[in-house]
């Protein structure tokens, strides 16, 4: 009289282990003739089994959680690491915006690439404007009386 079957379909349907479920010692008839699922429902919704854990299905759900563990860390370091960059980055772009070194156009295309991060430091975008932007600067100066004397050349 051990009612095994019944209690681990209760078990199952409740939520809790085997030895949680708890029968009425007054209908232990009506729980032995239940076989099937369906029929243990009916039981709990009459009161017949109940579960002894009622109070603690809150502490429960909340163990059933899945916990983030290292990598909530790990990002949170590589975001504060990225803000950190991306402000000193924005920075430098503005005092050399109010320079004139660079136009809003330059200024809106650098700004993007940082967010983007190519650049790893603020020396690797010093050395990139260095390079493009005034050498580009450089070379417009020199483009421009090539193009002056080719037209000439064709008006005549």
């Amino acid at each position: 009289m051990t009612h095994q079957t019944q209690k681990r379909l209760a078990a199952n349907i409740l939520g809790v282990g085997i030895n949680k479920v708890w029968f009425d010692p007054n209908r232990l008839e009506d729980i032995k003739e239940a076989l099937t699922k369906q029929d243990i429902r009916d039981l709990i919704k009459d009161g017949a089994i109940k579960s002894k854990q009622t109070e603690y299905k809150k502490v429960k759900k909340e163990k059933k959680k899945r916990r983030t563990g290292k990598m909530k860390k790990r990002v949170k370091r590589r975001k504060q690491k990225y803000v950190k960059l991306i402000r000193k980055l924005r920075k430098y772009l503005k005092e050399i915006r109010k320079m004139d070194k660079i136009s809003s156009k330059e200024y809106n295309h650098l700004r993007r690439l940082s967010k983007a991060g190519i650049f790893k430091s603020k020396k690797h975008l010093e050395e990139y404007v260095k390079v493009t932007i005034f050498k580009e600067a450089g070379e417009e100066k020199k483009e421009k009386p090539r193009k002056e004397k080719g037209k000439r050349g064709k008006k005549k």
